[in-house]
C-alpha cells in the first residue's frame, strides 16, 4: 500500500479499513493541520464521514492521497473560492427570476429552494472563517440584503406573487451577490 502525505510517499502495511489507516497515520500528521484532502487512486472520499471510514476495507494495492493545510491556508483558500460559489448562486437566482416570470413556478421554486440551501452554506463557511482567521465577515453585506428582503420575499411566496418574488431577486438579492462575487478594485 502506498500512501502520500502532503506529497511525500510513506510504504505501510495493510490496515483493515480507512479509518484504521488514518488512525495509525495520526502520528506522522503535524497536528496543527487540518486534513483537507482523501483520495484513493485518485477517488476523493469525505474523510470526515465516520461510518464510511469505517466500512471501506482496503485491500493492500491502493494509493492513498492525504492533504493537509495549516488552518491559515485553509482559510485563505475557502475565502477565495466564496465570490465564486456566490457568482453561481447568482446566476442560479437570476435564471429562478426569469422562471417565476415565465410562470415556470414549480421548476423555479426548486431552484429558489436549492440556491437558499447553497447560500446558507456559503454564509455558515464565511462564519466559520471569520473563527478560523479572525477576518471580518465577507459576505456581511449579503447577509443585510437578506434580512432587509427575507420577510418580503416570503410574504410573495406565501401570497403566489410570482413576479415580486422575481423583482425581489433579481434587484435587491442578486446584486448583493453580485457585489461580493465581484469586488471592486
Amino acid at each position: 500500500m502506498e500512501v502520500w502525505i502532503d506529497g511525500t510517499r510513506m510504504d505501510v502495511p495493510t490496515q483493515g479499513t480507512l479509518a484504521d489507516l488514518l488512525d495509525g497515520l495520526a502520528p506522522h500528521l503535524d497536528p496543527v493541520r487540518l486534513v483537507t484532502r482523501v483520495e484513493i487512486d485518485g477517488i476523493p472520499v469525505d474523510g470526515t464521514d465516520e461510518g464510511l471510514l469505517a466500512r471501506w476495507r482496503l485491500l493492500g494495492a491502493e494509493s492513498i492521497t492525504i492533504g493537509t493545510e495549516s488552518p491559515d491556508q485553509f482559510a485563505r483558500a475557502r475565502r477565495e473560492s466564496i465570490p465564486g460559489h456566490l457568482g453561481r448562486i447568482a446566476d442560479l437566482l437570476l435564471a429562478v427570476s426569469a422562471g417565476f416570470v415565465a410562470g415556470e413556478t414549480s421548476a423555479a421554486n426548486r431552484g429558489l429552494a436549492a440556491a437558499a440551501r447553497e447560500l446558507g452554506l456559503v454564509l455558515q463557511l464565511d462564519r466559520q472563517l471569520c473563527e478560523i482567521d479572525g477576518e471580518p465577515a465577507a459576505c456581511h453585506a449579503i447577509g443585510d440584503a437578506v434580512r432587509r428582503v427575507g420577510a418580503r420575499l416570503e410574504a410573495a411566496e406565501r401570497a403566489r406573487r410570482w413576479d415580486e418574488v422575481a423583482t425581489l431577486l433579481a434587484d435587491d438579492l442578486v446584486p448583493a451577490l453580485r457585489g461580493v462575487a465581484t469586488p471592486a478594485g
